[in-house]
């Protein structure tokens, strides 16, 4: 999908015959067959197939551009693109000659050949087209096979299937200890997508070993990948007898390198010693064919069935199943399997109706979430490919011949010519670039404001819905229509005109920021809209009385007004709703921990329109410059209005009720009792963590060497005082400081209990950013009305480590064990939080986690992935369940989160149904037992409702990480203005190669740890792709890096190695 900078000439003719599902493409004469097209009308020649079917007259158009996107020019990397993949007019050749119209014409053949001599001397190259998948983002693939018998191009990189997957690209920090790590089992049956073939195959799951996930698939081959996403998975297909004889068949490796030696060399497993269990993967899909076939009419049918006409919907596979499929074909009151995947397949052929939102580790989850598109949608989007069609059709017509050329702009080319004018505006104060942000402003700039018809609302929509959204697979035929949009504004000459480009288009004319960051559009929460300015806006405000309630627990609420709590928080949290404090007992080596929680559940009423209003973003999302909360007003943000009173009302203060959990602890971090009891505070005392760390001698891990660097210019605001007193902890008397010191040295204690149990000992620092927006002018023209765009924000990058205050994060902990606990004691639902495999897998994991990892991390040395990866296979995937379950990572039996619900919805899911039971037992004066009492009747969350609710809970947790983690993205834009503008980066970077691959190498730079990619001309001959191995060093400089895809190029400028130990350098 390339655009030329200027003419050239093309002699095409040819008869095109091929299929796509099962239509015979019938090429038609439309002018002599000697004709000479400019390259900008080039696309038009698939305007000469006449289609029996409804297949896309952009489907040529897209075999043509895909060809040719991968040309690469070797003499001279940044000119990579444009006309010399056609005859150039001003070269003298055969193709200059005026056509002879009497003779016979040459055959294509001869007019290749004649090409080719005449080009020669342009050395031209064609890429394979799997170079840089391992990294970057596949292309379009529509015209690609529907499979390769090819070992070299069977390999698929680590990707994120929906929206809720993370990949090893991803800064690590705490994750280990969040939601939405998938886990795999060996034996799952998963869907396989490879790079090099549009059709999906299916394969098996063998395990992870040697920093690889290995598989077996139905095609018959062993393959490896560093990390995958798949959109359907079927645990436990495969057992391990039938598992056995492959495995033992696979190479006795340790390292990556010797994996893919002996692949390459076919010494793993072959078809003969799985053909059982590739007997059984065919036996699956033809089941799932055999079904989809039995309700071909329905299935077939399945967006005008399922989609609303105006709103998007949100069903789960389960319920999708249910409205398409024969109850007849349940088995136990549920849909086998290849059932569902009948389904699944079916949902993926439609373009625009259908995206999974959340892809599990199994299709028998009920977070198996697809979100079904409007009717409104898919007309908008067919409009536009409609429009692209004529126009494309219309251009080849009136370049063949000009008098036929319409006298009034087109709807089209009425947006065309508006877009360019504006986008030309913009490039008066700000040139675009190739790496997905617009040329850094130190001032306020303005576009013309533009009245856009509805015509031109689809067409942005269609190109938001493509570069930003992400919502057109590869294999659609619908990017091909964006690309020649692009084309057809002439703005981008000479570049790829890919997603990236569209996106760029988006900033020109002022649809998104010229430094938006991408990930903010990579996760479309249900019911909410992305608002430009930061945020997510929720579509139904909730009445807030009508949610009210009056305090549930005012009967016997504990007065604590005596007790001196501690709330340890920054001087800007404005969210208060955890404090400590310390009850001493009758003997000196026992203690009471109290933990106060907020406690907006006693005033809040369960599964009231509050609560659904909550539900949809389920806990504050702290991305930097787009902070949003949960607790925010419909516009979002921050909390505002009605909902600032709200969090007011129930932030910890003085005559404030909390819901306190309690551990009577002794010296040596033993649990001895705990209980929950509402209560109201009375002495509350506000610290600053960093101050309390210092206070009570918390140990500073000196594990990496402090870096710091900004971009931008800062306008320095003086920092709006603390809305209330915040002493150090020396000012305070003898007694409370006693105390905290106390609380201090008992949650060390308890953590070396839980240290004992596996507990990661130190989660090492990530970087930290800080982004601040200069003021938007106040003085505008009212009679000459513009968009303005404050200059471009300040960015702080920040990586050290600082002094943290352990004994907040020890007790938080501490609460909720307690909280788990109680719970677990009453065998109440709430979403208890596990890992997957830990409780099978424990002696094992613990000594892997004792002998090879925590050593390493007490000597200040990182684990890599795949050490992390390799505890993540023996513990599983962190889970939310209804009932409670092992925690290795955190070396709990059992654990859920309860300091924070005025952040977390979980949190208040927790509260309340404690509420219920704290009243029900007050009442009758005796203690809640699941076994027996009707706890469905007692609790306002029966188990299947809890069931329910945690997995749509699961979904949109795993979804708020994924955006709160994109601060990836305000660095690599800091990385950009640094390199192009600034001109204030290190001249070379040293590069540790992570993963090796046939035609490049992906590792990391000793910069933040960002992730890059070496390709094998940027190795400029330093050294050979096979002669490095995984851990080797490059010094390196950047070549190319890309906002919107997340990519960084590098070239080689020297090989280090291996790395060399710190005494030798």
């Amino acid at each position: 999908m390339l655009q030329s900078s200027k003419p050239s000439n093309a002699c095409l003719r040819c008869i095109s015959q091929g299929s796509r599902h099962g239509a015979t493409l019938v090429a038609r004469r439309v002018s002599p067959p000697k004709v000479r097209l400019t390259s900008s009308v080039i696309v038009s020649f698939a305007t000469v197939l006449v289609y029996p079917t409804s297949v896309s007259t952009l489907y040529t158009d897209a075999l043509f551009e895909s060809h040719y996107s991968t040309v690469t020019k070797v003499t001279d990397i940044s000119k990579t693109f444009g006309p010399s993949h056609f005859p150039d007019p001003s070269q003298p050749g055969k193709h200059d000659e005026k056509p002879d119209t009497k003779s016979k014409p040459l055959s294509i053949r001869v007019r290749l050949a004649s090409w080719n001599s005449t080009n020669e001397h342009q050395n031209v190259i064609l890429n394979p087209i799997h170079d840089k998948l391992a990294y970057t983002k596949s292309p379009n693939a529509l015209v690609r096979s529907q499979s390769t018998g090819s070992a070299e191009l069977e390999s698929f990189k680590a990707s994120r299937a929906g929206m809720t997957a993370v990949v090893a690209d991803d800064w690590v920090g705490t994750s280990l200890l969040e939601v939405g790590v998938d886990s795999r089992q060996p034996g799952d049956l998963v869907e396989i997508r490879y790079q090099a073939s549009r059709a999906p195959v299916m394969g098996v799951y063998l395990g992870f070993a040697g920093g690889r996930h290995h598989f077996f698939s139905a095609s018959g081959r062993w393959t490896m990948t560093v990390g995958f996403g798949s959109f359907f998975s079927v645990s436990n297909f495969a057992t391990p007898g039938e598992l056995e004889p492959i495995l033992a068949a696979i190479p006795d490796c340790k390292t990556p390198d010797e994996f893919d030696v002996a692949r390459q060399d076919d010494k793993g497993p072959s078809r003969a010693v799985a053909s059982s269990l590739i007997d059984k993967m065919n036996k699956f899909t033809m089941d799932a064919q055999r079904v989809y076939q039995g309700s071909m009419d329905e299935l077939d049918r399945a967006r005008e069935i399922l989609a609303d006409d105006k709103e998007v919907k949100y069903l789960s596979l389960f319920e999708i199943a249910d409205i398409l499929l024969p109850a007849s074909l349940k088995e136990n009151g549920e849909f086998p399997p290849y059932a569902l995947y009948a389904v699944h397949t079916s949902l993926s052929r439609n373009e625009v109706a259908f995206k999974p939102l959340s892809p599990t580790s199994d299709c028998h989850r009920r977070e198996h979430i697809f979100e079904v598109f409007p009717v409104s949608f898919h007309q908008s989007v067919n409009r536009v490919a409609t429009m692209v069609r004529d126009y494309t059709t219309e251009k080849a017509r009136t370049t063949l011949d000009p008098s036929k050329r319409r006298v009034e702009p087109t709807p089209f080319e009425s947006f065309i010519n508006k877009a360019r004018s504006l986008v030309l505006a913009s490039r008066e104060t700000r040139d675009w670039t190739p790496h997905g942000i617009l040329a850094p402003s130190s001032i306020p700039t303005a576009l013309p404001k533009v009245e856009w018809s509805d015509v031109d609302l689809d067409i942005i929509g269609f190109l938001r819905s493509w570069a930003s959204y992400d919502l057109f697979e590869p294999s659609s035929r619908f990017p091909g229509y964006g690309a020649t949009i692009l084309r057809a504004l002439d703005l981008y000459p000479d570049v790829s005109l890919d997603q990236s480009r569209a996106w760029t288009f988006l900033q020109e004319i002022g649809s998104i920021r010229p430094w938006e960051i991408p990930s903010r559009y990579s996760v479309r929460f249900p019911k909410t809209t992305i608002m430009r300015s930061g945020g997510l806006a929720r579509n139904i405000p909730p009445l807030l009385e009508e949610s009210r309630r009056e305090d549930l627990a005012a009967a016997y609420r504990t007065d604590m007004k005596s007790a001196t709590v501690f709330c340890i928080d920054s001087p800007g949290t404005t969210m208060v709703d955890d404090g400590i404090s310390l009850e001493r007992t009758s003997k000196d080596d026992e203690f009471w921990i109290h933990v106060h929680a907020a406690d907006p559940a006693s005033g809040i009423k369960p599964k009231s329109q509050l609560s659904q209003y909550m539900e949809l973003l389920p806990e504050n999302i702290y991305l930097r410059g787009h902070f949003q909360a949960m607790l925010s007003a419909t516009l979002g943000g921050g909390p505002k209005g009605e909902f600032a009173e709200l969090v007011r009302e129930y932030s910890l203060a003085n005559d404030v009720r909390a819901l306190t959990f309690s551990a009577k602890v002794d010296s040596s971090g033993s649990i001895l009792d705990y209980k929950i009891a509402p209560t109201r505070l009375g002495n509350v005392v506000y610290l600053d963590p960093a101050d309390v760390s210092v206070f009570c001698g918390d140990e500073v891990v000196n594990t990496i060497t402090p870096s710091q660097f900004s971009v931008g210019l800062e306008n320095i605001r003086p920092p709006s005082p603390p809305d209330r007193t915040i002493p150090s902890p020396e000012s305070l008397d003898a007694s409370a400081q006693d105390d905290l010191l106390t609380l201090s040295r008992l949650g060390k204690a308890i953590h070396k209990k839980r240290l004992a149990k596996g507990a990661w000992p130190y989660f090492f620092p990530t970087p930290s950013i800080r982004v601040t927006y200069p003021e938007t002018p106040t003085d505008l023209d009212p009679a000459n009305p513009k968009e303005y765009t404050p200059a471009d924000p300040f960015i702080e990058v920040k990586l050290k480590d600082g002094p943290m205050a352990s004994v907040v994060g020890n007790t938080m902990v501490l609460a909720g064990e307690v909280a788990a606990r109680w719970c677990a004691d009453r065998g109440m639902p709430i979403p208890y939080r596990q890992d997957g495999k830990s409780a099978q897998n424990y002696e094992m994991a613990l000594k892997y986690a004792t002998d090879e990892l925590y050593p390493q991390i007490q000597k200040g040395i990182e684990p890599s992935m795949e050490q992390r990866a390799e505890l993540s296979v023996l513990t599983g995937g962190v889970e939310i369940a209804a009932t409670p379950g092992p925690y290795f990572i955190m070396g709990l039996d059992m654990y859920t989160k309860a300091t924070s619900p005025l952040r977390r919805y979980s949190d208040l899911l927790t509260h309340w149904q404690i509420h219920a039971a704290l009243a029900y037992e007050h009442e009758n004066k005796v203690k809640l037992n699941g076994s027996q009492h009707d706890l469905d009747r007692i609790l306002p969350f029966s188990k299947d409702e809890m069931t329910n609710t945690i997995a749509l809970l699961h979904m949109r947790e795993k979804m708020s990480r994924r955006v709160s983690r994109a601060d990836r993205d305000w660095l690599l834009i800091a990385l950009v203005r640094a390199w192009r503008f600034e001109k204030t980066t290190p001249t070379s970077f040293r590069f540790t190669v992570s993963s090796r691959w046939k035609t490049g190498l992906v590792g990391n730079l000793d910069f933040y740890g960002l992730s890059a990619f070496c390709d094998a001309i940027g190795l400029q001959n330093k050294v050979l792709i096979k002669d490095v191995k995984v851990g080797d060093q490059l010094e390196v400089e950047l070549t190319d890096i890309n906002v919107h895809s997340g990519e960084i190029m590098v070239q080689a400028l020297d090989y280090l190695g291996p790395p060399k130990a710190a005494s030798e350098e």
